[in-house]
């Protein structure tokens, strides 16, 4: 095989077999023949790494690294320190991509001159998807201080971009910056503080507003649910996010949307977390835990803020109760939610 111009790395652990295929012949079917797939078995305990295995058996652009389980980060670095194309893709295990991704994010890559090529997402659901919107210019080359503002962007929740996946990044870009995922941040905003570092040290990115991505989305997901150690490795991952800002070149924007950025973690760590009916604990635990979290510095700060943009009613509605410290209404919510959750899926 001829030196690959895309390597595409699909970390791999614990995911269902039907999805696991499908993610691996997404990859295969690229229009694009000069590709490589890493795929990184994390240590996976059931035959993720047999399923990996047969597929690199039956296609010389397959390859399978087998490592100690580490967490995403640790799996993404791996698949990364192994790649060999000018482009690396990052696809989650779980996920698929369209045929064309690779050929025409690296075309427009290499025309337009750019480090990163940036695409649309499809929120696959059991029986529907739905498109992300994206407020990105289609087609425009952000240049020099253009990539700062999208630097900014990254905490504008409602701006989509600031995943590891859907994007196609020159390599070299994270090479000579020595630009890795942080392994120590193992859950939550791991690919937003990636792409801080990464947006720290860019000059050039193009849009193209297609959703090649297609990311499945998982109800019982470690985000959507209520787990005390995730809770903690979340605020971890914005202790570390706050203290990069402290050292951006871009600290002053930056700064000005960490605050709102963190109100939709305390928001979802309330309804999603403590106060989601899954949690089975007493109410009078859930309520004690969750003043217990909100008074950590960091939290407490954030809920002084006034930068409410880009707040839903409803978020709102649950702001005003986080603050007011109406416990028992965020339980009433925890509930509502759940409900409208099982309802959306019933529609879908």
């Amino acid at each position: 095989m001829s030196q690959p111009l895309v390597s595409i790395i699909v970390p791999v652990y614990k995911v269902p077999e039907e999805y696991l295929r499908k993610c691996i012949e997404s990859c295969m079917a690229q229009t694009m023949e000069e590709i490589e797939v890493l795929l990184v078995d994390d240590g996976s305990p059931d035959s993720c790494g047999e399923i990996c295995d047969s597929y690199a058996e039956k296609d010389a652009r397959i390859r399978v690294v087998h490592k100690k389980n580490g967490g995403l980060s640790s799996a993404r670095n791996a698949g990364f320190l192994a790649a060999s194309g000018q482009w690396v893709m990052f696809v989650d295990g779980d996920d698929w991509i369209d045929a064309d991704m690779c050929e025409t994010m690296y075309r427009t890559g290499t025309e337009q001159d750019v480090q990163l090529v940036l695409c649309g997402i499809m929120k696959d659901y059991k029986h529907n998807s739905v498109e992300y919107k994206f407020y990105l210019e289609e087609n425009k080359v952000y240049v020099g201080d253009e990539c700062k503002w999208l630097q900014q962007q990254l905490l504008v929740y409602n701006c989509n971009i600031a995943v590891a996946y859907s994007k196609l990044i020159r390599r070299s870009l994270l090479a000579e910056n020595h630009i890795l995922h942080d392994e120590v941040l193992k859950q939550g905003a791991e690919g937003l503080e990636f792409n801080l570092r990464l947006f720290e040290k860019l000059e050039r990115a193009v849009f193209i507003n297609k959703p090649f991505y297609h990311y499945i989305y998982n109800e019982e997901s470690i985000s959507a649910s209520h787990n005390e150690a995730n809770h903690e490795f979340v605020v971890k991952c914005f202790e570390q996010i706050q203290a990069f800002i402290e050292t951006s070149q871009n600290r002053e924007a930056l700064l000005s949307w960490f605050d709102n950025r963190l109100l939709y973690v305390i928001i979802t760590t309330a309804i999603s977390g403590y106060f989601n009916p899954s949690n089975t604990e007493p109410y009078a635990d859930k309520k004690a835990k969750y003043k217990k979290y909100l008074q950590k510095p960091m939290i407490a700060k954030a809920l002084r803020t006034t930068n409410l943009e880009g707040l839903s009613k409803q978020r709102r509605v649950v702001l005003f109760c986080i603050r007011h410290k109406l416990f028992f209404a965020l339980n009433l919510l925890g509930v509502m939610r759940k409900q409208q959750k099982k309802s959306r899926k019933a529609n879908l």
